[in-house]
C-alpha cells in the first residue's frame, strides 16, 4: 500500500457529494461524505480483537475504511480516531480489505476529525495506541539492551526493559535491521519504559511494526 505520508498527518477534509446506485444498499446512508486518510485502531467488539484501520471517508453515519483483519456484515466494531474516541457501530458492506461501517449514533464529522494537542481535562490527546508483544533492542550509550514491545502508536511507545535509562535521553528502537527508529525517554517506572519518537510512524512502518514476521 503506496501512500504518501504527508497525506495522513496533514490532509484536509474535502467535502464531496456521492451518487446514488440501487446497488449500493447500505454503503451510503447519508450523502455527505468527507475523504480523508487518518489511521485508526479498529476493534472486533465480539473477539475483543484489534488492529490497523485505514480510514478512507467518513460521514455522520458511517464510514469506509481498510481493516487489518477480515471481518463479517453484521459484525459490530469499534474505530478510534484518537486513543480515547471510539465510535461504534456495525459493518454493513464488505468489500475485500475495505468495509463500510454504520455507526450506532450519528456523529459530528468535524469533531470527530478535529486533531486537538489537549483534551477538555487538559491532558494530551493522544493518537490510537495499539496493544503488541514483540522483543526489539534499544541502543543507549553504546549499549544494546533486550527489551519487549508493549505499546504503540505512531508517535511513540511502550517497553518493559531491564535497562536503565536517563529521562530525555536518546535512543534508538530496533526492530530489524531496516525497521529503525529514533526516540526520546519521557518516563521510566522500574521496568515500564515510555518513549515518543523523533518523527511519526507512516502507516507502512506502523503495519510492519504491529505485523507479523512475514511482513
Amino acid at each position: 500500500m503506496e501512500i504518501n505520508p504527508a497525506l495522513i498527518y496533514d490532509s484536509v477534509p474535502h467535502p464531496e457529494p456521492v451518487p446514488d446506485a440501487a446497488n449500493e444498499g447500505d454503503r451510503r446512508v447519508h450523502s455527505r461524505n468527507i475523504k480523508v486518510m487518518r489511521v485508526a485502531r479498529l476493534k472486533n467488539v465480539k473477539l475483543h480483537a484489534e488492529c490497523l484501520g485505514l480510514v478512507r471517508d467518513v460521514s455522520s453515519g458511517g464510514m469506509k475504511i481498510d481493516a487489518d483483519f477480515p471481518l463479517e456484515i453484521g459484525q459490530a466494531v469499534s474505530v478510534a480516531l484518537l486513543d480515547d474516541q471510539e465510535l461504534n457501530g456495525n459493518v454493513v458492506w464488505v468489500d475485500g480489505k475495505t468495509v463500510g461501517v454504520k455507526f450506532d449514533q450519528p456523529i459530528v464529522v468535524e469533531h470527530i476529525l478535529a486533531r486537538p494537542s489537549l483534551k477538555t481535562d487538559g491532558r494530551r490527546a493522544r493518537l490510537p495506541r495499539f496493544k503488541v508483544s514483540k522483543a526489539v533492542k534499544l541502543g543507549y550509550n553504546d549499549k544494546s539492551f533486550d527489551a519487549e514491545l508493549i505499546d504503540l502508536s505512531q508517535r511513540g511507545a511502550k517497553f518493559f526493559s531491564d535497562g536503565k535509562f536517563k529521562m530525555h535521553s536518546n535512543i534508538l528502537v530496533r526492530l530489524s535491521p531496516i525497521c529503525v527508529v529514533r526516540a526520546s525517554v519521557q518516563w521510566q517506572v522500574g521496568t515500564n519504559l515510555g518513549v515518543e519518537f523523533h518523527r511519526l510512524l507512516t502507516v507502512e512502518e506502523l503495519g510492519i511494526w504491529l505485523g507479523d514476521a512475514k511482513k
